[in-house]
Order: structure tokens, then sequence, then C-alpha cells
């Protein structure tokens, strides 16, 4: 009997010590790594219009690849998307995360309430552009906003692209 708990803990061992390489090895190629809910950019369609509306009045929105655009030839108005996938054992939101903080610089206003991570940059260039980068998971979203004639934003441009990027949030949220 003796030799049959000898055998039944020797048995025991090996199987753990395989199941625990098992699980190091899928660990080191990033099989339990968060890859986030994005696969693909989302079209144009999570663009509320009303919201758009504030920013550009009469805006037409279109499409090209993962990028939206909606102007009236005065203001402009572009939304911009990027897929980040998981690279080995670090997911995809992680990697979002990272790159928002390394591009936000020191004169990034980070925004409470808008996606999961949000920095607001007021650009010093004619048109007085205004860009707002957000992170949904492991999806960037870029939307910036200009005067197209090189003359000062109106005066919504500057409430309603943080409106716009909220309400942006809370459709990719869905």
């Amino acid at each position: 009997m003796q030799r049959f708990w000898r055998i039944s803990l020797i048995v025991l061992a090996v199987v753990a010590a395989f199941a625990a390489t098992g699980l190091g090895v899928a660990y080191t190629f990033g099989a339990f790594t968060e890859a986030g809910r994005f696969s693909a950019a989302p079209d144009c369609a999570v663009l509320d219009v009303s919201a758009v509306a504030a920013v550009v009045p009469a805006a037409k929105v279109e499409t090209d690849g993962a990028n939206c655009t909606a102007g009236d030839g005065k203001t402009q108005l572009n939304v911009g998307f990027t897929v980040v996938p998981k690279k080995g054992t670090v997911g995809g939101p992680e990697l979002a995360s990272r790159y928002l903080e390394v591009t936000s610089g020191t004169d990034g206003e980070p925004l409470d309430g808008v996606g999961d991570q949000a920095v607001r940059q007021r650009v010093r260039a004619i048109g007085q552009p205004q860009i707002i980068t957000m992170r949904v998971s492991n999806l960037i979203v870029v939307l910036s906003v200009a005067n197209l004639g090189g003359g000062e934003l109106p005066a919504a441009a500057d409430t309603g692209l943080v409106e716009v990027a909220k309400t942006l949030a809370v459709n990719l949220n869905r």
C-alpha cells in the first residue's frame, strides 16, 4: 500500500510539473493577455450627428477608411481610429494606455469622463486646431477641429469637441 502512495505522489508531481510548464509557456506567448474589445476600427456611424452639429453646423460627414471628416467649408472636424492589438504578454488596452501617456507630453490637459483616458491639446498654429486623444479599451481615437480659413475657431468648438468625444465614448462602449 505504501508503494501505491509513493507512485501516486510521483505521478502527481510529474503531472503538476507538466501543467506548470504548460501554463508558463502559454503565459509567455500571451495566451492570458487581454486583447481588448476592438478587432477593427468602427465606422463613422458611431458619431452622433447632433453632437457634431454643435461644433460644425450643417456638416456633411464623410468616411475615408478608419477616418471620418465633418466640415462645412470653414470649420473641419476629423476623427481617426486606431486599433492597438496585444503584443506578447502586454494587452491591447495596456499598450494603448502607454501610447497616450507617452504622446500626451506635458502640454496635455487631462479630460475626466471622456473614454477610459483622454487628453486635450490646444495647438498654437494657423486655424487654432484643438486635438483630443482618447482611449476606449484598445482603441485610440483622435478628434481634431480646425478653422480652415486660418482664423479663430467658433466659440462652440471649445466645449463642442469635448461633447463629441463624450458621446463618441458612450457609443463605443455600447
